[in-house]
């Protein structure tokens, strides 16, 4: 086989490496870290926050299991920093457990669970 024979091979093979590369799946988006938990400024709420906790600018969505809440105080969210910091403050109560995750994109990462305390 002459050398356009091998050259057309290789760029054949390159060709297909950065097509099955381009439909690979991403890795999964981890769960933001463990936030600081303190007692938030309203009655019967907790402020969290994260240094560094999440994805830059990821969006961070904290669920509070506690069915009892009407369901538009259930939920907070917010946008984390260039940095990944993020804060925020949600209705809840000593014990209640929350899911927290995080969204980059069309991605979205698994839960973790914390009891606010």
């Amino acid at each position: 086989m002459g050398s356009a024979g091998w050259l057309r091979r290789g760029l054949l093979a390159v060709a297909f490496a950065l097509g099955v590369a381009c439909t690979s799946p991403t890795l999964p988006l981890p769960p933001p870290s463990q936030p600081t938990i303190t007692v938030g400024s309203e009655p019967s709420s907790f402020r969290l926050t994260s240094d560094r906790g999440a994805l830059p600018n990821a969006l961070v969505i904290v669920v509070n299991r506690n069915e009892s809440l009407p369901r538009d105080q259930r939920v907070a969210g917010t946008i984390a920093d260039a940095q990944g910091s993020w804060a925020l403050e949600i209705v809840a109560n000593v014990g209640d457990v929350v899911d927290i995750s995080q969204e980059d994109g069309a991605t979205r990462s698994p839960t973790i669970s914390v009891r606010l305390e």
